[in-house]
């Protein structure tokens, strides 16, 4: 052995012996946690023709040899929960060391920007920074690169290494993941790490190959984009792009435009005003082939980059960006929930959000909403291994990204438990089930354990009759597991439930989870 490395924060250091140093994937590091109780992937680069161990202490857990093309890959026996670990990854001249490596949960965390959401910009941070630290949450945030090469031209080192909860990692974890990961470790007693793989504004179709899209009748995606780039100069293009500081995000957290639109109490008046002044930049930007907005590009950029990292499945809140095109979102989504799992070799359980009530941001609407929100529950309806959680009481009418996070990563975590680690909890929301007419007017019964209950404020239900008037209840109440509508509504009368851009559910199961929108006709 000639030589030996310790794996630097994203456990890719590079002595060179040779034409091709050893190295191992980007999501390896100091600090990561593997997945525990299954066979676990280990992958890298290396000299072709070299010889690769892997080693837990002095235990030999994996072998390999590097290809032609120089990589290797290996895959290590499943392992137990542990903490404080040491993996060496070796050849006959090199070795990388990982330290501090803990085994426990691991999940990938999908999606935008709600997704992408930092803990120091939720409104809850405080709490959570003036709070106990817990070393066996840990997060490793994939660099936001859009093009190859990117990576190698900037300094990315904010990104691609695993944080522990400390006071100056914590406001880099995504929100929605930290409270996740938080109630999870706390329930099962073991390490949870999560792996990041997301950004901002990103439809679903940025996340998969050009087949997938195509074969879930996503073309519109691709042929839009094409259309939008037809003339284009590539190598002027090109040049701007690199050129322009925030197509770069290297220092998500420093003060920019970014940061004021996601920091909490940001108002309406101030968001018009600057609108003004990001609409006249936005006239400019094509969404070109370096753009992350792209149709497949961050499949190649980042999600190839991390997969097959092993792990127990995968969080995921994302889909306003999809509004352009809703009415075939749960095809796409559906496609792209099959592509992961064909990239990780792995059926991955996805747990993800319904969209929060929202009605104007930025210029935006929730208009097309309604319409995404019916998608997602198909997709939970139909996609084996999917479920969804609720958003209905943490919307903002003014502003697309809710500043609590915290509900929304502990209901994930319940769906989590219930259908992953089996324990008994509270966890899908109610959803509709049936609904009659009566004498007394309309019984809808939802899906649901145990018993509903109101909570303060007006239920955001609306009939209509069969020529399109209004007809207002003259009472609402729960009963078990029925929402009772009374009045007189005629035969073909249609129930509009949570069924507009922006509303705020208060009919909640015994774990506070709000009921999913539906519209039927009685």
């Amino acid at each position: 052995m000639e030589s030996a490395k310790t794996g630097d924060a994203r456990g890719d250091g590079t002595n060179v012996i040779g034409n091709a140093p050893l190295t191992a994937g980007l999501p390896f590091g100091n600090r990561m946690v593997l997945q525990r109780q299954k066979e676990i992937q280990l992958w890298g680069s290396g000299q072709p023709g070299r010889s690769i161990t892997a080693r837990f202490g002095s235990e030999v857990v994996g072998r390999a040899m590097v290809s032609a093309d120089g990589s290797w890959s290996t895959i290590l026996p499943p392992q137990e929960a542990a903490r404080g670990l040491r993996l060496v990854v070796s050849d006959e001249y090199e070795q990388i060391e990982f330290n501090d490596v803990a085994i426990g949960e691991v999940w990938i965390a999908g999606g935008q920007s709600n997704m992408e959401y930092f803990l120091a910009f939720d409104a809850e941070r405080r709490a959570v920074l003036d709070g106990p630290m817990n070393p066996d949450i840990r997060f490793f945030d994939c660099p936001r690169t859009s093009y190859e090469g990117q990576l190698a031209e900037k300094d990315f080192s904010r990104f691609g290494l695993w944080r522990s909860c400390t006071r100056e990692d914590l406001p880099y974890f995504s929100a929605v993941a930290y409270y996740f990961a938080a109630e999870l470790q706390s329930s099962l007693g073991v390490p949870v790490g999560v792996v990041g793989c997301n950004w901002g504004g990103t439809a679903a179709s940025a996340w998969m190959s050009e087949e997938m899209l195509a074969g879930a009748e996503g073309g519109v995606w691709l042929e839009e984009y094409r259309a939008g780039i037809a003339g284009l100069d590539v190598e002027r293009y090109a040049a701007d792009f690199r050129a322009e500081p925030l197509n770069h995000m290297t220092d998500p957290l420093k003060k920019s435009v970014l940061s004021l639109l996601l920091s909490p109490g940001f108002p309406r008046l101030a968001q018009k005003a600057l609108l003004a002044v990001v609409g006249r930049q936005m006239k400019n930007m094509v969404v070109g082939p370096m753009h992350p907005w792209r149709p497949t590009g961050l499949y190649d950029t980042m999600l190839r980059c991390i997969a097959p990292y092993t792990a127990r499945g995968v969080i995921w809140y994302q889909g306003e960006s999809d509004a352009p095109h809703a009415d075939i979102y749960a095809r796409v989504f559906g496609a792209m929930i099959h592509g992961w799992r064909a990239l990780w070799g792995d059926d991955l359980p996805f747990l993800f959000v319904q969209l929060a009530p929202f009605g104007e941001w930025m210029g935006s609407t929730g208009e097309a909403f309604p319409e995404l929100r019916r998608q997602q529950q198909l997709v939970a309806d139909t996609i084996p291994g999917a479920w969804m959680a609720s958003s209905s009481d943490a919307g903002m009418k003014w502003d697309i990204h809710p500043k609590h996070k915290r509900p929304i990563g502990r209901r994930l975590a319940l769906l989590a438990r219930r259908h992953l680690y089996g324990q008994k909890v509270l966890a899908d929301p109610p959803e509709f089930l049936s609904a009659e007419r009566t004498a007394d007017g309309i019984e809808i019964r939802l899906r649901v354990a145990g018993d509903l209950s109101l909570g303060r404020g007006r239920v955001p239900v609306e009939v209509r009759s069969p020529s399109g008037d209004v007809i207002a209840p003259t009472g609402i109440r729960v009963d078990g597991d029925r929402l009772l509508l009374a009045g007189s509504f005629p035969s073909g009368s249609t129930v509009r439930f949570a069924w507009s851009a922006y509303y705020r559910v208060n009919v909640v199961d015994a774990a506070g989870n709000p009921a999913t929108p539906f519209l039927i006709r009685v």
